[in-house]
């Protein structure tokens, strides 16, 4: 598939001013869809937007052509429906290390020239900080389909193999996989294709009202916020990542429990890193300290899991490059924040003085995480759509267990990138929660989603007109 090809896979919508009149026009629309079955599916999707606003009964489908959209209209797993009172405001998550995989929104790169422009200029404009093309790690064969995903067919599911970490065929080349585990391209990576994403989607009319991010996810967000610019960003999440890299090597412990039971725990080589929930935090540290915690608490029946990392992220190991990083953020031209976010240092709504001042970053780097009371913070304010951007659902499952839910309100937490271990095709995925959005009332602006200047040349009947 070349880069200029056309998507592969298509959101269809309908909407109605009652039940009656979406079932009516799904039968229309699934009846000239038998009639032209080599009908180009694209077209008919735009042609769906045009000359009327979204009305209250909704639904859509994810599908590839006129004969697959026939099915998944009589696919209960496939066909989703809403029905939508008031457009609902958008929270943005930015996810941290952890879940980055070779060829990560591989498919969205080869089709979409937005995010493909997002990613070509940040790489090029990184290439003399890192001496290396970031394109090479991410996406070691630009020209190819993204393994795991030769074909676009329908997913049979998620490789449980490969998920439980027990795969035979590793879905990345092990030299490139091996280059985007190392932190000083892992977090620039991270930086790059979540940015991207967020461009893309405020491109197609998606703004957010409100951010936060995890660790290295506040970089993104403060630069989609203003506080940085896109170079400066770039700038400060490369170089720090290279400071860290020069660091001593450490370790990380998830542990069972509750932030008031961890202070016990710690010592001069072990640091609270981050607070993901109400019984969910992580502790940091010196490699022997964290196995002979991992030990004890073990032995007490507590169900520890070590982190895939080599460093000791938001612990007292990252004091050795606090000066230097601070030289470097004063040379920044920092602005308040536009767009309101959470800050990980206090977790509540970060202040103009600290989103500005050199110290502030200081802080992010070596004080541990506090999503938990962040996420609780944001989402009682407004309870927006919490959309995570980023590789797999990690902040989404912690959101779920942080934040309490309002009779009046739908939880709605989706994510945009699929898991290294799902197969689903990358498109197919983001589409289904662009529909979902949609459904919940998020008006999308569809003439930038296709990128067409004009209507289809094509007269189509008044039923998906």
């Amino acid at each position: 598939m070349s880069a200029n090809n056309a998507r592969d896979w298509q959101l269809l919508t309908l909407s109605g001013n009652s039940d009656l009149e979406l079932k009516t026009a799904t039968e229309n629309l699934l009846a000239y869809l038998k009639q032209e079955p080599e009908i180009n599916l694209e077209e008919v999707a735009y042609a769906l937007q045009q000359g009327k606003s979204a009305l209250k009964h909704r639904r859509m489908v994810v599908c590839q052509d006129a004969p697959d959209a026939i099915a998944a209209f009589k696919d209960p797993k496939r066909l989703l429906t809403s029905i939508q009172n008031q457009e609902p405001p958008v929270a943005f998550m930015f996810p941290g290390l952890g879940t980055q995989y070779v060829n990560m929104a591989g498919e969205l790169y080869q089709v979409e020239p937005r995010f493909r422009q997002e990613i070509d200029y940040c790489c090029e404009f990184l290439k003399e900080i890192l001496n290396q093309d970031l394109r090479d790690v991410i996406y070691p064969d630009r020209s190819a389909p993204p393994k795991g995903q030769v074909s676009l067919e329908p997913s049979p599911g998620l490789d449980l193999r490969q998920m439980l970490g027990r795969s035979t065929t590793p879905a990345e080349p092990k030299k490139s996989s091996s280059l985007l585990n190392q932190t000083h391209l892992a977090q620039p990576a991270m930086f790059v294709i979540e940015y991207a994403l967020a461009q893309l989607l405020i491109s197609w009319g998606i703004r957010p009202q409100v951010m936060i991010g995890y660790s290295i996810g506040e970089y993104v967000a403060a630069t989609i916020a203003g506080v940085l610019s896109l170079e400066e960003g770039l700038t400060l999440i490369a170089t720090r990542g290279q400071m860290i890299q020069k660091l001593p090597q450490g370790a990380m412990l998830a542990v069972p429990l509750p932030q008031r039971k961890i202070a016990a725990l710690l010592n001069a080589k072990l640091s609270l890193s981050a607070v993901n929930g109400a019984t969910m935090a992580v502790v940091a540290g010196d490699v022997e300290a964290i196995e002979t915690l991992e030990k004890q608490l073990t032995n007490k029946g507590l169900a520890c899991r070590r982190l895939e990392t080599t460093h000791a992220f938001h612990s007292y190991m990252m004091n050795g490059i606090a000066s230097e990083l601070r030289e470097l953020v004063t040379t920044f031209d920092l602005r308040a924040p536009k767009i309101p976010y959470i800050s990980n240092v206090t977790g509540n709504w970060i202040s103009k003085e600290e989103a500005t001042h050199p110290e502030y970053w200081v802080k992010h780097l070596c004080q541990p995480v506090l999503f938990a009371p962040g996420i609780k913070k944001l989402y009682q304010q407004s309870y927006p759509i919490l959309l995570e951007l980023g590789p797999g659902q990690t902040l989404g499952s912690f959101a779920l267990q942080c934040i309490e839910s309002n009779p009046a309100v739908s939880q709605i937490i989706l994510p945009s990138l699929r898991y290294v271990y799902d197969h689903k095709s990358d498109l197919a995925f983001l589409l289904k929660t662009l529909g979902r959005l949609w459904l919940a009332g998020v008006t999308i602006n569809w003439t930038e989603f296709y990128n067409q200047e004009h209507p289809p040349q094509i007269p189509f009947p008044a039923c998906i007109q």
